[in-house]
């Protein structure tokens, strides 16, 4: 190695692909020699992993949907896209610029059960003006910007009560031109208005006058409860946008009551709190912690411990921040829907900008184990499984495909370029389970291969590959013991028919609340444009499923007959769906819809593997964290949305600002240097 130091990145998933960003960035790339991704198998994206199937679909992990208050994630696709530049670099491509990767998906909704019947409940948040990543719009954003916000929001949500429709629509705009308001909407306004004089300020005077603010929102809140109750009650569509006001309401309230805005380390506190409790404190009633709309939240954030539905679990602290940025942050769109595959419009693009930069990826290495130093203070191995050696003359492996102009990461791996027995093609190489022979073992080492190494590799695999660690260091079995993840399962349809065909009237839609086994749905008919399906057989709707999965670890070990097994249960979970309670979504689907012309020609998955599984926030967990820079070594920090991040929840937003805080780490930097977001702790 030369005088500058090698950074070994443990995994291609988004938080370390996010830490090469940063460290390759042209104002930081010549302070490093070397940096390396090392990913097991032949693509990058972790759990947002997706390729290329047959007639050039797309098969994801799971449903993949961006948040608009994503800022992170957003502001580092956008320059990713700015750097790519393909309108001059590959103007045939049918994805050019961020625009073209995302679209606004702002129809939101739940299924609620009643009187034995299904029915869908959509809410539509209007756009605003604002763009997810915009600096400028995250520093106008202020905590007493939020409150106003949640005024209007509950306003909205008061005004539609008034009409005898099974939604809402809603604006978090506090520009938008008033209307004639009910008495009710007109007293929680006002209780808001003095919500926000006090929320933010501090001192005895301060807390007295709060407690009389929050005193006369009580008050408010009962009014409304009165007023609205009869309607509430009669009127099906009208319950369940009472039960949205009414945790709205209990939020706001308890934010202001706990000083939860004045103080992030006040927020995190609560996390070793369930949400449902703390809501039941601040005064939600047992129908709206009952409702559809409160289970569709913990579906979404698959907050079910062991994957059972009635396990709920869900720290407090977070459930207000991730409420109250998801109902009164976004930027642009409620969600945004990418219109390709994750692979193709998040990780080929960032795999692209990092080769020109100079990072190098070893695709194939499996790390096995990590080894601590003989001073306990370093890592001072790395052993890696070599899966397939390289063909002759390739000094590196090109991951990418072209389908319809657009870079994507193919189902298989490409057998051209190796030097392996073609039946490697058909292995579950990013398996912990696979049993490919290795075609050699490779120990990278301390001062000779690498000066810093980034473990972007999630407590579930931690527990296999770091067991020195686990054995030595008692924060690292505080990790792999209780940051728990949760296996999920999904579903992807393609049919012939439209949605208004097989009768579905919402479409382009986002659902949650539904049935067990698959209780969240995605329309998704952004996506057919991106597919080559041949003439004979193309679809006309796309629709994703997902839900979190029952499944233990396998009492022996035994992952290959488990991962078989759980895939035959999801397999059955799916027949079953498409017998019984397809119907109910779309009323006129029949199997003959299905192109392929059954089940078996869809996609399904079982995501048991240990890097799969998504990481939960129960209640208790959140104190095991490690921040990205606290791994207890002096050459390793952390990366992943399991770390202590500042938003300490399984997504990709905290998967990205993970990967930045450990750049930041390795940088000197603060760890919130260009990070946004704020009640960051």
């Amino acid at each position: 190695m030369g005088d500058k130091p090698a950074v070994a990145i443990l995994g291609g998933g988004m938080a370390g692909l996010s830490a090469a960003w940063r460290l390759s960035e042209p104002a930081h790339r010549d302070r490093f020699g070397a940096i390396t991704v090392y990913q097991r198998g032949w693509r990058l994206g972790g759990k947002g992993a997706s390729s290329r199937g047959v007639n050039g679909r797309i098969e994801e992990h799971g449903l993949h949907v961006w948040l608009g208050h994503y800022d992170n994630a957003f502001r580092l696709m956008r320059d990713c896209y700015d750097a790519l530049d393909r309108p001059r670099t590959n103007a045939a491509a049918p994805v050019k610029t961020w625009e073209d990767a995302f679209v606004p998906a702002s129809d939101v909704g739940i299924f609620d059960h009643h009187d034995g019947v299904w029915r869908p409940w959509v809410a539509h948040f209007a756009e605003n003006q604002g763009l997810p990543g915009d600096d400028a719009a995250h520093d106008q954003e202020t905590p007493r910007e939020t409150m106003r916000r949640a005024s209007r929001l509950l306003q909205d949500l008061v005004e539609s009560l008034r009409e005898d429709e099974p939604g809402a629509v809603l604006s978090t705009s506090p520009d938008t031109a008033p209307r004639q308001r009910s008495t009710a909407a007109a007293s929680l306004l006002a209780a808001g208005v003095m919500l926000e004089g006090v929320a933010f300020a501090s001192g005895p005077i301060a807390a007295r006058a709060g407690a009389e603010v929050v005193a006369a929102f009580d008050l408010a809140l009962a009014e409304v409860r009165e007023a609205l109750g009869a309607i509430s009650a009669d009127v099906w569509g009208a319950r369940q946008t009472w039960h949205m006001i009414e945790l709205i309401a209990v939020i706001v309230r308890g934010s202001v009551a706990d000083g939860l805005m004045q103080s992030a380390a006040t927020a995190r506190a609560l996390n070793d709190v369930e949400f449902l409790d703390w809501i039941a404190r601040h005064g939600a009633t047992k129908a709206t912690i009952d409702s559809t709309y409160v289970r569709g939240l913990y579906d979404l954030v698959f907050g079910h411990a062991g994957g059972d539905p009635d396990r709920r679990g869900f720290g407090a602290g977070l459930g207000v921040l991730l409420s109250i940025r998801t109902l009164l942050d976004y930027k642009g769109a409620f969600f945004w829907k990418m219109t390709a595959g994750m692979g193709d419009v998040v990780f080929a693009p960032m795999y692209e900008v990092l080769r020109a930069r100079g990072v190098d990826f070893e695709f194939f290495h499996r790390v096995d184990a990590l080894h601590i130093g003989s001073d306990g203070t370093t890592i001072d191995a790395i052993t890696l499984g070599c899966q397939a050696a390289l063909g002759d003359g390739r000094d590196r492996y090109e991951p990418l495909v072209d389908v319809d102009g657009l870079p994507c990461f193919p189902a298989q791996p490409l057998l051209d370029q190796l030097d392996a027995d073609p039946a490697i093609a058909h292995e579950p190489l990013e398996a912990a389970w696979c049993s490919w022979p290795d075609a050699e073992q490779r120990v990278l080492r301390a001062g000779v291969d690498f000066d810093r190494v980034v473990f972007a590799i999630p407590p579930a695999m931690a527990a296999h590959v770091c067991t020195e660690l686990v054995a030595t260091r008692p924060e690292w079995s505080d990790l792999v013991h209780n940051v728990t993840s949760v296996a999920t399962q999904s579903l992807q349809l393609w049919m012939r028919a439209d949605e208004r065909e097989l009768g579905w009237l919402y479409p382009r839609t986002t659902m949650t609340g539904y049935v067990d086994g698959f209780d969240t749905w995605a329309s998704m008919p952004q996506l057919l444009a991106a597919e080559p399906w041949p003439d004979g057989d193309r679809p006309r709707s796309i629709a994703y499923f997902c839900n979190s999965f029952d499944s233990a670890w396998p009492p022996a070990g035994d992952w290959a007959e488990h991962a078989e097994k759980e895939t035959a249960r999801v397999r059955a979970t799916a027949e079953r769906f498409c017998r019984d309670d397809l119907r109910v979504l779309l009323p006129k689907f029949t199997p003959d819809a299905l192109c392929g012309g059954d089940l078996d020609a869809q996609y399904w998955r079982a995501n048991v593997d240990p890097s799969d599984r998504y990481v939960q926030s129960l209640p208790g967990s959140d104190k095991y964290r490690l921040r990205p820079d606290e791994s207890g070594f002096d050459n390793m920090v952390l990366a992943g949305d399991w770390t202590d991040s500042g938003l300490n929840a399984g997504c990709i937003e905290a998967a990205v600002m993970s990967g930045l805080e450990a750049a930041n780490a390795l940088l000197g930097r603060h760890r919130f240097h260009r990070i946004l977001g704020r009640w960051l702790v």
